[in-house]
């Protein structure tokens, strides 16, 4: 196996993404724990700050696990969630410095503009897909993912568009139902979580897809940026 897939738009790549977590509804256990570990952190003060750290680890660990999985799912292999969280806890010190790195870049990208914010996110984004699918260091999964996005600018940015709005008609279905006060805060926290738990791992089921459509061959994917939704 040379580790390629046949390429898809954003409507394929997003409909794998769905039928792979159908099959691993674990994966929705484990991302809404994580929702309700950011939910509590909100009222707990000064702890709060710890458990949003807290919260940051066990979010690359998961995410770790999606893109394993998803590396199985999409080579037709057994999904073992044991081997998987091994492979993931193997490389989380560099999913750590991946992360510092990758929020510190967007972070400088969206302060100088919201542009440069987003391309450095779409760029990096298949940072963490090739540290643990191909255990990459930090610097090396870095350079990989800014590699491998240069071609699948327009596909990732289409996927990132779609959970985005997805996030923003139910900000917008919250308020109407509650009104603009503490309880839609509230409720909008809760409904994050159940969204965290359901977009999330399709969106990186997405991006581990992605990753493995080009990881071989000419590994730029140069010429995939043309791929219809």
């Amino acid at each position: 196996m040379d580790g390629t897939l046949r390429r898809k738009g954003v409507a394929g790549t997003i409909g794998d993404g769905i039928e792979w977590l159908r099959r691993n509804p674990v994966l929705i256990v484990l991302f809404f724990g994580y929702g309700l570990l950011e939910l509590v952190g909100e009222f707990l003060g000064f702890l709060g700050g710890l458990v949003t750290l807290l919260g940051y680890l066990v979010y690359l660990y998961i995410n770790g696990l999606v893109h394993v999985v998803g590396r199985d799912e999409a080579m037709g292999d057994p999904v073992d969630l044991g081997r998987a969280s091994s492979a993931v806890l193997g490389q989380f010190v560099s999913l750590i410095g991946i992360f510092i790195v990758y929020v510190l870049a967007v972070g400088i990208g969206f302060v100088l503009l919201i542009i440069p914010g987003l391309y450095l996110g779409v760029r990096l984004s298949l940072a963490l897909p090739a540290c643990v699918i191909d255990e990459k260091g930090v610097t090396e999964s870095l350079e990989t993912s800014w590699s491998v996005a240069k071609g699948n600018l327009l596909k990732l940015f289409g996927i990132f568009l779609v959970s985005f709005l997805i996030v923003v008609g139910t900000a917008i279905a919250t308020l109407l139902v509650t009104g603009f006060g503490e309880g839609f805060y509230l409720a909008f926290l809760v409904v994050s979580a159940v969204l965290t738990a359901v977009v999330t791992p399709i969106v990186q089921f997405a991006y581990a897809r992605i990753y493995l459509e080009n990881r071989s061959g000419s590994g730029d994917g140069e010429d995939v940026d043309h791929v219809a939704w």
